[in-house]
């Protein structure tokens, strides 16, 4: 094989490659287009499609090993504040 046929065929290895990722990028595209439109039909769906909705935004991650299937709403994070403990001698923002 001659020096010019070895880069030309480097070289449309090189183009073989870009075609590809160029197609996974516009499949990942697509998924997420997918999955933002299915996310804001539940919302509507289950929230409802109120105009002042248009200010929330979703962050989808992923990465957790034991997600589970579905959506739901997390537990407050706030730690319980017995009514005798709220009812203190000093103001709540004081706390």
């Amino acid at each position: 094989m001659s020096m010019e046929q070895e880069t030309h065929a480097a070289l449309e290895q090189e183009i073989e490659k870009v075609e590809i990722l160029a197609g996974l990028r516009r499949a990942l595209d697509l998924q997420y287009q997918r999955l933002c439109q299915l996310a804001r039909a539940d919302w509507e769906r289950l929230i409802g499609p109120d105009p002042a909705n248009a200010c929330v935004t979703v962050r989808v991650q992923t990465g957790s090993a034991n997600a589970t299937r579905g959506s739901g709403f997390l537990k407050s994070r706030r730690q319980a504040i017995s009514k005798i403990a709220a009812k203190g001698s000093v103001p709540r923002f004081a706390h």
